[in-house]
């Protein structure tokens, strides 16, 4: 795999990543808003593994990355990999 397709996987990666995240905000979305922020960073800290938490939190960081309000908010609440 040279650069540009190992670029390109990884930008589609994170794409996709915060596709789901934007999913999962959309079915909560009828909660509470606390409860639903709570409820999309449990669903992604228990079902996501810790690499595509790390690389959703990377994509969501990146300037211009436009992120729905319950998203962003539940981003604070997602684990990070523990340190080594």
């Amino acid at each position: 795999m040279n650069q540009d397709t190992h670029t390109f996987a990884h930008d589609e990666n994170q794409a996709r990543l915060i596709r789901m995240a934007k999913e999962i905000a959309d079915y909560f979305r009828v909660y509470p808003e606390e409860k639903a922020v709570e409820s999309i960073a449990s669903h992604i800290n228990h079902f996501w593994t810790p690499k595509m938490r790390e690389d959703f939190l990377a994509a969501a960081s990146e300037p211009g990355q436009a992120l729905p309000p319950l998203v962003a908010a539940a981003r604070e609440k997602i684990a990070r990999k523990k340190a080594k």
